[in-house]
């Protein structure tokens, strides 16, 4: 790929505000950032698996930036954090293994199915929950949760544009979770665990564009710490608009 005096600045702005708007609204949404983020990557002439690389690398930080903000509001259950996880991350590197030696243009397609899905399915969010009542698990639960999880965590590697709503939408369905604490759980686990695990194994396979790291990096850390804000001080109702 090319270095980094070899590709137009604007080139390199343009990801940065993508990523910035991506996990901005990411953090609000409780994922969806690979619909703003991996798109525009592609529009921008990268090649799907590269593109899937530098997405990868850039939600790595959403993690860091919402989970830090969420952190410090008690928003995070550690038991759930660390099975969240624990649980996905040998999928989420298979699927990283899988996308690697699929054809950029069957990717394509799928991505856009993908992407009309979400649109249609973004209407589940009325009716999330505003009171956060969490079910008590028992190991039944708890094995029923970690097989609807494996899918999700295998999808988040492969193609990862909404893998964050799947698990938010797992958090208010199954756990029981508010729009909140869903929220903060998929950006905090899936961020720091899937994210980051997904975007290392794109470096082993040497998919990523260095060049656009910085930018990537920066409107992640950014972006997401103000949309992390701004949800925690808005609320669920607000939430649930997004």
């Amino acid at each position: 790929m090319e270095t980094l005096s070899e590709i137009d600045p604007i080139f390199i702005g343009t990801s940065f505000i993508a990523s910035f708007i991506a996990c901005f609204f990411s953090s609000l949404a409780g994922g969806g950032a690979g619909l703003i983020l991996l798109p525009i990557l592609l529009l921008l002439g990268l090649p799907f698996v590269n593109a899937l690389a530098c997405h990868k690398l850039a939600v790595g930080f959403i993690g860091i930036g919402s989970g830090y903000r969420y952190m410090q509001e008690n928003l995070i259950d550690w038991k759930i954090f660390w099975w969240t996880g624990l649980t996905g991350v040998p999928f989420v590197i298979s699927g990283t293994w899988f996308a690697s030696y699929l054809s950029g243009d069957h990717m394509k397609p799928i991505l856009g199915i993908v992407i009309l899905i979400m649109v249609a399915i973004s209407y589940l969010r009325k009716t999330g929950h505003l009171e956060h009542k969490p079910r008590q698990m028992t190991r039944k639960t708890w094995i029923l949760a970690s097989l609807m999880l494996i899918p999700m965590a295998f999808y988040s590697g492969w193609i990862s544009a909404a893998a964050g709503i799947f698990t938010t939408y797992l958090y208010i369905v199954y756990f029981r979770y508010d729009q909140l604490h869903a929220t903060a759980m998929t950006l905090s686990a899936n961020g720091i665990f899937w994210n980051i695990v997904g975007a290392i194994a794109h470096l082993f396979f040497g998919h990523v564009v260095w060049a656009l790291a910085p930018g990537l990096v920066a409107g992640a850390l950014l972006g997401s710490y103000c949309g992390a804000s701004l949800g925690i001080k808005k609320g669920n109702r607000f939430l649930r608009l997004i």
